[in-house]
């Protein structure tokens, strides 16, 4: 990995850091996943899992730490193998209801799955009612990634493209 990596990677999980500390008043809206969502279409799985995962790691250092952590890097990383599969059979990059749609049942399966991996370390025996009760925030979540994709999409892309073309990138 060359510096200008580091430094690219650095700046992007800065962003994410700042953006997830800025709205954590606003109930499970913040830019995170839109980021990582885009990280993911636009230069590659490898930069997307390196980021989310050091984004989730060091926002949860102040927020606070436990076993969700854990949860939330995998659950970011199972959405980052499973967005760059869907962009290899589909022009996803090229369409952009696609990937408003995709911002929805991203957030939402972020939320499911993370349901799903946490209702057993709290002693959740019925899982579909502990599930159902977090839905409206798993709603919260969609809305805002769609309006973080909105405004983040042109300035993050522009950075991209500056950066890919200079550094002839080929991961994505």
């Amino acid at each position: 990995m060359k510096t200008k990596d580091l430094i690219l990677y650095a700046l992007l999980t800065a962003i994410c850091v700042v953006g997830r500390f800025l709205t954590q008043v606003i109930p499970n809206a913040q830019p995170v996943t839109a980021i990582i969502l885009l990280i993911t279409l636009y230069m590659g799985p490898r930069p997307a899992v390196i980021i989310s995962a050091l984004s989730m790691i060091i926002t949860n250092f102040y927020l606070g730490m436990g076993i969700w952590t854990i949860a939330q890097v995998g659950v970011f990383i199972l959405l980052i193998l499973l967005i760059h599969q869907i962009t290899r059979i589909t022009p996803l990059k090229q369409k952009l209801s696609w990937q408003l749609i995709t911002c929805i049942c991203v957030s939402l399966l972020y939320g499911f799955l993370i349901s799903l991996f946490l209702a057993p370390f709290f002693g959740i025996t019925h899982f579909w009612p502990y599930y159902f009760s977090g839905l409206p925030f798993d709603l919260l979540h969609a809305g805002g990634t769609l309006v973080f994709y909105f405004l983040l999409k042109h300035p993050l892309l522009t950075v991209f493209d500056h950066y890919l073309r200079r550094n002839n990138y080929h991961d994505a």
